[in-house]
Order: C-alpha cells, then sequence, then structure tokens
C-alpha cells in the first residue's frame, strides 16, 4: 500500500510541477508587435510579459503604453525593456501615471520588448488590462 501511495505521489509530482512553473510569456509564447494596437492583458509583479519586433528596415519606431480610459494613475507601475537580438538594452522606460514611452531609431533586426509592472488587479477586468501602441515610420 506505502509503495502504490509513493508512486501514486511520485507521478502526481512530475505532472504537477510543470504546470505551476510556467507563468508570463516564455520565449516561444512571446507575442508579434506590429504597427497598430497590440493586447496586452493584466501585469501582475513578478510575472514579465514579452513581444517581439521585427523590423525589415531602419526605423523610427514609438512604443507606448495605455490604459482603459480612466484606470491610469500613479498606483499603476510599469517598465518596459526594448532588447536587440543579441540581448543588449537599447532603451528602457519606467511609467508615467501608469503609462509608458519608448521612442528610439532602430536598425533593421529583430527586437524584444520586456513588460513588467503592476497594472493593478488580478481579474479579467477591462480597467486593468493595457494595451500597446506601436507606430513605426
Amino acid at each position: 500500500m506505502k509503495i502504490k501511495t509513493s508512486l501514486a505521489a511520485a507521478i502526481i509530482s512530475v505532472v504537477a510541477i510543470p504546470a505551476f512553473a510556467s507563468f508570463g510569456y516564455p520565449e516561444s509564447q512571446a507575442k508579434q508587435l506590429t504597427e497598430g494596437v497590440t493586447p496586452g492583458g493584466i501585469l501582475t509583479s513578478g510575472f514579465a510579459h514579452e513581444y517581439v519586433l521585427s523590423l525589415k528596415e531602419s526605423s523610427e519606431v514609438e512604443i507606448a503604453s495605455d490604459h482603459f480610459p480612466g484606470s491610469s494613475n500613479f498606483t499603476l507601475r510599469m517598465k518596459a525593456k526594448l532588447m536587440d537580438a543579441s540581448g543588449s538594452i537599447v532603451s528602457e522606460a519606467n511609467s508615467v501615471n501608469g503609462d509608458f514611452k519608448i521612442d528610439e531609431r532602430l536598425d533593421e533586426g529583430e527586437y524584444r520588448l520586456i513588460v513588467s509592472g503592476d497594472t493593478g488587479g488580478y481579474g479579467e477586468s477591462d480597467t486593468h488590462q493595457y494595451s500597446l501602441h506601436v507606430d513605426i515610420q
């Protein structure tokens, strides 16, 4: 009986641990950023969201976060890091009244945007959702 219980516990732990270990967006699940509006979701402390930006030519790129109208304020904290393909930080931004803005001239290539912070709330309420506005020229 003890062997069956031990075996069952071992099987459950092997199956359950990976389910609890994956938070945020792993590299393979990073969202693609394109010109226009990209829904971001809800940020919670400790779990960053990752995005991929692919540029076919050198461009002026502006990335700005935005919250549901009326929800942006000093209590909503967001940070953004834009990194090139080698992992070097190209630009960083902290929120001002809950939103951040990155405006950079970027060369052709792949970039990763890491957004972290806390947009307040844990449910699916629109008031805690953020979106990213991307303008490429």
